[in-house]
């Protein structure tokens, strides 16, 4: 059994011409869960992939499909039945097809590398395995480039050599899961690949890392260049000491946009902050900001924690208060999440949670200009080494609570009134099996109750004078949404 909180669109004015919406939608089972991976659909929702399973190995794979107002429209669990398997990326086809880029878990300690391709209703396609000699994998994520192609990599051991530490691979592959080329980066010392990205003169690519290949620089992270043969052609050092959890995006006027975490080392308290880079065509520094609250460690999304805004101006999260010894503190969190303009200003900041620890896994712009947060959530109080997943979807100004004018279609028969009220509401409904739930402007649950066909009575004494948002709901599908007054 699985309970799953859905928090729907509040009305206010827009900040952008078309419609955007806001949600939270939470999945939680018996089972530790994380989102790797979320990809907006063709019509406007959202696909999350993810493992699902035991901690620390035992995982599989677990699918999720919302609409864009965030309900649940399927979930979907692929169990693979010799060893373990699960999802970590989510790549949009050109034929509206997605690929889902994975790896399996033999028994005997190889891991395969793993496609499927999946419809909108996550029906499976194609089924794919690739055997490469690699053994345990870090970090696999995947990309097109403008070839079309589809360029896989991550970080692994290789399966004979037990002692050989982790290094960077990349598998190419065409849409339809041939491969093409693999190839793994063996140097002296251990690198872990974070993020990659096609060369704006579509040259080649550059490989973000963390740790040196083969040429030895000022800082812990690299930015290697490569041809499209696979072939290292440049080695250049990330500005300003960026570590872990390093994003990239190719920017405005041949520029980049690098993030990464930015530890403090000798401050007392340990104090890491979210370091965002300019870099101009040369990966010279132009501009930087760190940001996040003095005297804790605050730490970008994990997968994916940059992306940029249609009028260019750039999402950068994370998640405040992280702990560095375990994923399952005795703790509260927050998530992070800064907007900035074209010069990294940094144009406002928001906080969400707080009530409970947090990660932030990935996060993504959406069309409506707004932005989708992948994170996890986890309440020592109540749970034992088992992660929820928790998706927030903001507008563009980072506020749950957006405007939408293309709410589902309302049936007749069902209405809410006296609107304005004071201490008494009725609820009158043709339909059988319905709910009405009540929320106030943060999208905190504030009431529910079950519908009979007719008229309901509902006490609203104890509600506070302000507006509330009422959604009826039966099974998953929506009945009516709308805003309630109390005066």
């Amino acid at each position: 059994m699985y309970k799953v909180l859905l928090i729907f669109p509040l009305l206010l004015f827009p900040v952008f011409t078309f419609p955007q919406s806001g949600f939270v939608f939470k999945y939680s089972t018996l089972n530790d869960e994380t989102p790797s991976s979320i990809i907006e659909t063709n019509d406007g929702g959202f696909i999350v992939c993810g493992p699902t399973g035991t901690y620390p190995v035992s995982y599989h794979t677990l699918l999720i499909r919302l609409n864009k107002y965030g309900d649940s429209l399927k979930t979907k669990i692929i169990d693979y039945p010799i060893g373990y398997s699960f999802l970590s990326e989510i790549v949009k086809l050109d034929n509206g097809t997605y690929l889902g880029v994975g790896r399996k878990t033999l028994s005997s300690g190889e891991e395969k590398l793993w496609l499927i391709t999946l419809s909108d209703s996550l029906d499976i396609l194609k089924d794919t395995s690739y055997s490469c000699g690699l053994g345990t994998i870090y970090k696999l994520r995947g990309m097109r480039d403008h070839f079309g192609k589809i360029v896989i990599y991550g970080t692994s051991t290789v399966i004979d050599s037990l002692y050989d530490p982790p290094h960077p691979f990349i598998l190419l592959a065409t849409q339809q899961s041939d491969s093409l080329d693999f190839k793994y980066f063996h140097a002296g010392t251990s690198q872990m690949v974070f993020s990659m990205l096609e060369k704006y003169d579509t040259s080649g690519y550059y490989m973000f890392l963390f740790g040196h290949y083969q040429t030895y620089t000022q800082t812990f992270s690299q930015i290697l260049g490569l041809n499209y043969q696979l072939q290292v052609t440049s080695t250049d050092s990330i500005p300003a000491g960026l570590t872990f959890s390093l994003d990239s995006k190719n920017y405005l006027n041949r520029s980049l946009i690098v993030t990464g975490k930015m530890s403090y080392w000798g401050s007392n308290p340990r104090t890491d902050k979210l370091g965002i880079l300019k870099l101009d065509s040369s990966l010279q520094l132009t501009s930087e900001y760190f940001f996040g609250p003095d005297d804790t460690i605050s730490s970008p999304g994990y997968n994916y924690n940059l992306c940029i805004k249609p009028d260019n101006e750039i999402f950068y999260g994370g998640a405040t208060n992280q702990s560095i010894s375990t994923e399952f503190p005795y703790d509260t969190a927050y998530i992070i999440l800064g907007c900035f303009d074209t010069s990294l200003n940094l144009i406002w900041q928001k906080y969400y949670g707080g009530d409970q620890y947090y990660g932030v896994w990935t996060v993504n712009t959406t069309a409506d200009g707004g932005c989708i947060i992948g994170a996890s959530s986890f309440n020592y109080k109540v749970q034992n080494q088992e992660r929820d997943i928790y998706i927030l979807k903001v507008d563009s100004n980072g506020i749950i609570t957006g405007i939408n004018t293309n709410p589902p279609s309302k049936k007749q028969g069902t209405r809410i009134y006296p609107n304005p009220g004071m201490e008494l509401i009725n609820v009158e409904t043709t339909l059988n099996s319905s709910i009405v739930y009540f929320y106030d402007l943060t999208g905190r649950e504030i009431y529910h109750q079950d519908l009979s066909p007719g008229r309901n009575s509902i006490n609203v004494k104890k509600f506070r004078p302000g507006i509330y948002i009422y959604k009826i709901l039966r099974s998953s599908e929506v009945l009516q949404l709308g805003k309630w007054i109390k005066d």
